[in-house]
């Protein structure tokens, strides 16, 4: 009876053992997956307030489109009225000097519109991606 008895705690004694490492073993994956939890919160709210600022930015985009399609027809329904090869035929200097100044006013506009896009990105560092030689 007492070898009996002997067996069934020896018994008892390793599975309480073996249920102790596993119940270590679920803490610490249950610690990692709170941390993988914990990363993916803060990566959706990042991604949320970027698609915020990009539909903030698309909005003032597509009103910037509006105005210049506007202005875009104003000036082609001033072409569809005028016959400008007759007049420019008739009366060389008045569309000469205009023409003269609209075009310099639209490159003067590409330029200015260039020189902002170049400084966009002025003092910005860019990184090195993980697969690139950074010993030079």
């Amino acid at each position: 009876m007492n070898q009996f008895f002997i067996g069934i705690c020896l018994v008892l004694g390793l599975g309480c053992y073996w249920l102790y490492s596993e119940n270590q073993t679920l803490k610490e994956n249950n610690a990692q997956l709170q941390i993988g939890i914990e990363t993916q919160e803060k990566t959706i709210e990042s991604l949320k307030n970027d698609f915020a600022l990009q539909g903030e930015a698309l909005g003032t985009l597509q009103a910037k489109n509006n105005e210049i399609e506007l202005e875009m027809n104003r000036y082609m329904d001033i072409f569809k009225r005028h016959n400008l090869t007759k007049l420019a035929a008739a009366k060389p200097g008045l569309i000469e000097t205009r023409v003269n100044k609209a075009t310099k006013e639209v490159f003067d506009g590409i330029e200015n519109d260039s020189r902002d896009i170049d400084s966009l990105d002025d003092g910005i560092e860019l990184l090195p991606t993980p697969n690139e030689d950074v010993r030079g």
